[in-house]
């Protein structure tokens, strides 16, 4: 067992330089190649919630409505 072991060591230590290497561009490419799939996925998301929220009529406009709430509309109504 322990010639196993040292055996094992050793080879690693041989091989470290060009599989570690290889192994760091193959991580790298996982990553780049998940956050491209995930911002893709992540937009379709997006548009899928808003489509379902505007079927259920939950739909946000984000205007303001309510008079005199918003800086860049004067508030309509008679002043006294």
């Amino acid at each position: 067992m322990i010639h196993y072991l040292r055996a094992r060591i050793d080879r690693l230590r041989k091989d470290d330089g060009q599989t570690l290497i290889e192994y760091a561009l193959l991580a790298f490419l996982i990553a780049i190649v998940s956050i491209l799939l995930l911002a893709a996925i992540g937009l379709d998301l997006a548009e899928t919630f808003d489509e379902v929220e505007n079927a259920l009529g939950l739909g946000n406009s984000n205007t303001i409505t309510t008079p005199g709430t918003d800086d860049q509309v004067a508030p309509t109504g008679v002043v006294e």
